[in-house]
């Protein structure tokens, strides 16, 4: 390809009055843009990114407190700026400033699938997580009854598609599985649909082209062919159908008529020229772009926010620059010391309660608030504020003294079905009937009363005379001893209404007590206790009332959402706070957390980054962040192969300092639990003192884990890490304006990808060297474009696979020495198991002293065995001498 294709190789732009502002080379005062991301080392933190810049800044342009320019009232702290190339493939591009981007094709006979539906689309999205559903691909109208079928990325991340015999009438499910979205955020996607049974079955795929995996397990629709709608064939934002549209690429879509049947729409979206606006595809389809939607190869490298504009000037004032710096996310992200608060607390108000308390408050409170508007804090005496913390989804809740009392008022709501929930834990029960709490309301039962004795709940009502209306009692197990959420309820069924107690203890199984009576339920006006004898101990709060009745708002924030996986945590974390997450990889894989509790946004990332060990980055494409699992950079194949004297390639400068890399006595603390040890005893980087190892290099870590038995498998995990045997290639330089054919797969580099170096000189250790990137600098200027790639060793990451590796012995030596060309060794094993001799498992590699040799045949069973190998693999020739170790070439090691 050419290079540059344009004078400038990047374009920055500022959003000024909701649009981007390009700027172009010529208010630019220097020949390149400074761009960092990622890590800037081995280190664990990710460094916000950033973008320096200098522009022309005549008359005061650039000025935001000048009033004669343009631009003033317009610029200033964090004005949202991004910087993009035009570089490699063109493809369909949906901006995330264009919601209703699209490709559509007009409808025809051939694209009413007569026969059983198969449809796919390649996508590389921004928007796979956003939390509500986002359409992708369709022949679907919702006026006119012309609905035929959909598919798009359900809110909760998996694939749902939607489809219609009648036009009208529409049956819609989701895979039982979530999309497992790959770093790079490329993905196929594909469903397929058999009319006569309405089986539908989702796959995922690297590219359109396959292989094919299923996702979940197939789900069953009603049958019949899918209706002949007059909608358009989309890809995109799908008219009418009010959900979201995607933002990222489309990179080509396929229809056919039957599953692996006939193509009746077949467009590559890379074929058209960059600019086209209509174009037809390989089966005869004319496609037209609309709502913003291009073919384009614009490929984002930064998006931040600029937020210094220091004026600069020369002694006449005939050069005005502004020389500044835009940032990532991370840096204002890291600035705010704003806490979260509790998982109970932030959950709760989402959920529309008519009232709610947290009960969270200081220890000197008189009364307790509500983040209800409208509602008025509650009268308490007798209460031992923020007195227990032990309840993982809470702040420090009271604690009941003997006297103490509690009256909530609560603001009139529309009459009907309603529910007054909190969360407590009871040690023991009273001896006699005593009230827990009783709730007050406007229907025929004033007031609903849970009663509590030794091994007994009631639910009890009575009228406005304090006549009795109904009473019922049950057996309690499980009630006290631990946390729990007690329930009053009125659920109205016609001219009944259902009253109960019930009680679900958190993490365990739900009892109730009920009675059903000829009764309307009205609303709540208040909530009371007078905490007789045998209550004082309890602790309670988070006390809200609904209407209608919900178990919901609860359901895993009082537990602190506990066990759930680290990209399972960041996902909710993200639609919580209005972040965008991109969580990469296969949620179950990744590690389980324990509770959260509260911190600032920035903390509860981090750690769920940190328990699982994988790569937090800032995202290049819009205001986000994206998480990298530890298990996805598991065995890679390379993103980026390189030949050591490749046109472009410099910076190979190996170091072997030990300063930050090496760690090798590691102790991992669970929050709130246990400890796990990891110590690396024996070799060259183990604690023993020089010349036996390097010393003792200590690291301790505090990670939120689910439980205690994770500790010691991440020390192990982590120091075998830090103790990788390896010199380390801190940077590598590709000048890409020398080497322009290796743009495209630098664009489409992502931190945690492998880049591989081969053909080595013989000055080096054999290779091939294989390197995990973490972050880079790039400098793209009028006529050159470098970018500095920073690494470290990825020789730890891999790992064991089942019926491929193989263990190695515990101490393998040379039984004597041999010349540079024999053939054939005789090995002694001083521990653990012989080598195998068993020609289905032949042939294998071993290294001995730096050469890699590969064993055909093994012979004897005693601890001196012989082996028959091929000489100098890794193109090292040298004789060994006896007593030289002889060990796997590439041992198994497990994964965390």
């Amino acid at each position: 390809m050419a290079f540059p294709q344009d004078p400038l190789g990047a374009e920055p732009e500022f959003l000024i009055d909701g649009v981007w502002v390009g700027v172009s080379e010529y208010a630019l005062t220097r020949d390149t843009i400074t761009h960092k991301r990622g890590r800037s080392g081995e280190g664990r933190s990710v460094d916000p990114a950033s973008c320096s810049l200098a522009l022309k800044s005549p008359d005061g342009l650039w000025s935001p407190r000048n009033p004669r320019s343009p631009y003033f009232g317009k610029i200033g702290r964090n004005t949202p700026m991004r910087l993009s190339v035009r570089a490699g493939q063109q493809r369909l591009l949906l901006p995330t400033e264009s919601p209703t981007a699209r490709a559509t094709t007009p409808s025809a006979t051939a694209l009413n699938i007569a026969g059983n539906l198969d449809a796919r689309i390649e996508v590389t999205l921004l928007n796979w997580q956003s939390g509500v559903e986002v359409e992708l691909f369709g022949k679907y109208l919702t006026t006119g009854n012309q609905r035929s079928w959909q598919l798009s990325v359900g809110g909760a991340g998996g694939l749902s598609l939607r489809a219609s015999t009648d036009g009208n009438s529409v049956a819609s499910f989701l895979s039982t599985a979530l999309v497992p979205v790959p770093p790079s955020g490329r993905l196929a996607l594909r469903v397929t649909r058999d009319n006569a049974t309405g089986i539908t079955t989702f796959y995922t795929a690297p590219s359109i082209s396959g292989t094919w995996v299923q996702l979940g397990t197939p789900i069953t629709l009603p049958t019949g062919a899918i209706f002949a709608s007059t909608a358009p064939l989309t890809v995109g934002d799908i008219d009418t159908l009010n959900f979201s549209g995607p933002s990222g690429s489309v990179h080509a879509a396929e229809l056919r008529n039957g599953v692996g049947g006939t193509l009746v729409a077949d467009v590559d979206f890379t074929a058209p020229a960059i600019g086209s606006t209509s174009f037809v595809d390989a089966t005869g389809l004319t496609w037209t772009l609309s709502g913003g939607a291009a073919i384009s190869n614009k490929r984002m490298r930064f998006v931040g926010e600029y937020s210094d504009w220091p004026p600069r000037w020369s002694g006449g004032g005939r050069l005005i620059t502004v020389d500044g710096e835009g940032a990532g996310i991370l840096r204002r992200l890291n600035e705010s010391k704003g806490r979260l608060q509790s998982t109970l607390r932030r959950r709760i108000p989402a959920y529309t309660p008519v009232a709610y308390w947290p009960m969270e408050e200081g220890s000197d409170a008189t009364q307790a608030y509500s983040p209800i508007a409208g509602v008025r804090p509650v009268r308490a005496s007798g209460l031992d504020w923020a007195a227990d913390d032990t309840l993982p989804g809470s702040s420090p809740l009271p604690v009941v003294q003997v006297g103490a009392s509690f009256a909530a008022t609560v603001p009139p709501a529309a009459a009907g079905s309603w529910q007054m929930e909190l969360v407590y834990n009871l040690d023991a029960m009273p001896v006699a009937p005593t009230t827990l709490f009783e709730v007050r309301s406007t229907g025929t039962a004033r007031r609903v009363r849970a009663r509590v004795a030794t091994n007994q709940v009631t639910v009890d009502g009575l009228d406005a005379d304090d006549v009795q209306l109904f009473t019922s009692s049950t057996t309690a197990p499980q009630f006290t001893g631990a946390w729990a959420r007690l329930q009053i309820r009125a659920v109205q069924s016609g001219g009944n209404t259902t009253y109960s107690v019930r009680w679900i203890v958190i993490g365990g199984a739900g009892f109730a007590a009920s009675s059903t009576v000829a009764a309307v339920p009205g609303y709540v006006t208040g909530i009371r206790s007078e905490f007789g004898t045998g209550l004082d101990g309890l602790r309670f709060g988070h006390v809200a009332v609904f209407t209608p009745n919900t178990d919901t708002p609860f359901n895993g924030a009082d537990q602190g959402f506990a066990a759930e996986t680290a990209g399972a945590r960041l996902r909710r974390l993200s639609g919580e706070e209005g972040l965008p997450i991109l969580v990469t990889g296969v949620l179950g894989e990744q590690a389980q957390m324990g509770p959260q509790r509260p911190g600032t946004l920035m903390e509860q990332v981090e750690q769920a980054a940190a328990a699982d060990g994988g790569i937090l980055v800032e995202d290049r494409e819009q205001l986000g962040l994206r998480y990298r699992s530890r298990a996805s950079q598991y065995n890679q194949t390379p993103a980026l192969t390189l030949p050591y004297a490749s046109r472009g390639l410099t910076g190979l400068e190996p170091t072997d300092d030990d300063r930050g890399a090496v760690t090798n006595d590691v102790i991992v603390n669970r929050i709130g639990g246990s400890s796990g040890r990891a110590e690396l005893l024996t070799g060259v980087l183990s604690v023993q003192d020089p010349p036996d190892g390097i010393g003792r290099y200590e690291s301790s870590l505090d990670l939120n884990l689910w439980s205690d038995g994770q500790t010691d498998p991440m020390a192990h995990w982590l120091m075998h890490v830090a103790t990788w045997d390896e010199a380390r290639y801190p940077t590598i330089t590709i000048r890409l304006h020398r080497a322009p054919s290796l743009i495209p797969a630098i664009l489409d580099l992502s931190e945690g990808d492998l880049v591989r170096i081969t053909d080595l000189p013989d000055f080096l250790p054999p290779g091939p060297l294989d390197l995990l990137v973490v972050g880079w600098t790039e400098r793209p200027g009028v006529r050159t474009w470098e970018i500095d790639l920073v690494c470290q060793p990825a020789g730890p990451w891999r790992v064991g696979t089942w019926d491929a590796d193989r263990y190695d012995t515990a101490g393998t030596a040379l039984a004597s020495g041999v010349s540079s060309s024999a053939t054939a060794l005789s090995v002694t094993t001083a521990l653990g198991p012989r080598w195998t001799v068993q020609a289905a498992d032949w042939p294998f590699d071993v290294l001995v002293s730096g050469e890699q040799m590969t064993v055909t045949a093994v012979s004897g069973v005693g601890a001196t065995q012989s082996m028959t190998v091929a000489r100098a693999v890794n193109g090292v020739v040298k004789s060994h001498s006896a007593g030289a170790p002889v060990v796997l070439y590439q041992p198994l090691i497990r994964a965390l």
